[in-house]
């Protein structure tokens, strides 16, 4: 999968041509093909007044090719302003063994996951909470490789969306500032301590998903002065 990058994003017909794309492979009558028929978050608007959904996956392992979805978790956010009324948390089975390396990271075991959701029915929900909204994920580069992947195996094809990975906003802002940071120094938790934000327990979906929008709503303010404009298309990422 290429490489996410923040910089200047590209004019809104980049993402249109990307959704067209997709679309001409989606299933008939899928999620997906509502999903990319219906139009994305405005760019081109403030941060403050953009709509988000903060999303984290748990998975069987890291490789999007071979592993699945164990879990899902979001948070739905008005600029700055967490709304708790949208948490939403999914146990997803997976129909593969799940490694012990990896239940040990996460506690989501065989017989925990054997009552989750099927994939494509987690997957359906996950659509409709992103419709219209910007996603933002903590090295979001993990979340995508895993929607595209489990989006082409039900849907026949990928998603193209709007993107802010809280990761990247992070590295943009130790460089700005002309600091040194090693890749400890940008993990979600090393992060948050950095901002003075609560420690909270890691790997697991919903937690981790309100962790990054705390994460986001600290950096987008630390990056933009009081009375000062910053348009999403300055926060995304480029696929």
């Amino acid at each position: 999968m290429a490489h996410l990058r923040l910089s200047w994003f590209p004019h809104a017909s980049w993402l249109a041509w990307r959704r067209r794309y997709h679309r001409r492979r989606a299933t008939p009558d899928s999620a997906l093909l509502h999903f990319l028929d219906t139009p994305v978050a405005d760019i081109d608007a403030d941060w403050r007044e953009a709509e988000y959904l903060v999303l984290d996956f748990e998975t069987t392992g890291l490789d999007p090719r071979h592993d699945r979805l164990l879990s899902v978790g979001w948070v739905g956010m008005h600029g700055a302003t967490i709304d708790l009324a949208t948490t939403h948390h999914e146990l997803i089975n997976p129909r593969i063994g799940i490694p012990e390396q990896s239940a040990v990271i996460h506690g989501i075991t065989d017989d925990v996951a054997a009552a989750g959701l099927p994939e494509r029915v987690a997957l359906e929900q996950v659509l409709e909470a992103l419709t219209g909204r910007v996603l933002v994920a903590h090295n979001a580069r993990f979340e995508i490789a895993f929607l595209n992947a489990a989006c082409r195996r039900h849907f026949g094809a990928g998603l193209a969306l709007p993107v802010i990975d809280t990761l990247l906003l992070a590295r943009q802002g130790f460089e700005r500032r002309h600091l040194h940071h090693g890749p400890g120094e940008l993990r979600l938790d090393a992060l948050r301590g950095r901002y003075h934000l609560p420690r909270y327990r890691a790997h697991h979906a919903l937690i981790d998903a309100l962790a990054t929008a705390e994460l986001h709503s600290a950096l987008c303010q630390d990056r933009v002065s009081p009375n000062g404009r910053l348009a999403v298309r300055d926060l995304l990422s480029v696929l």
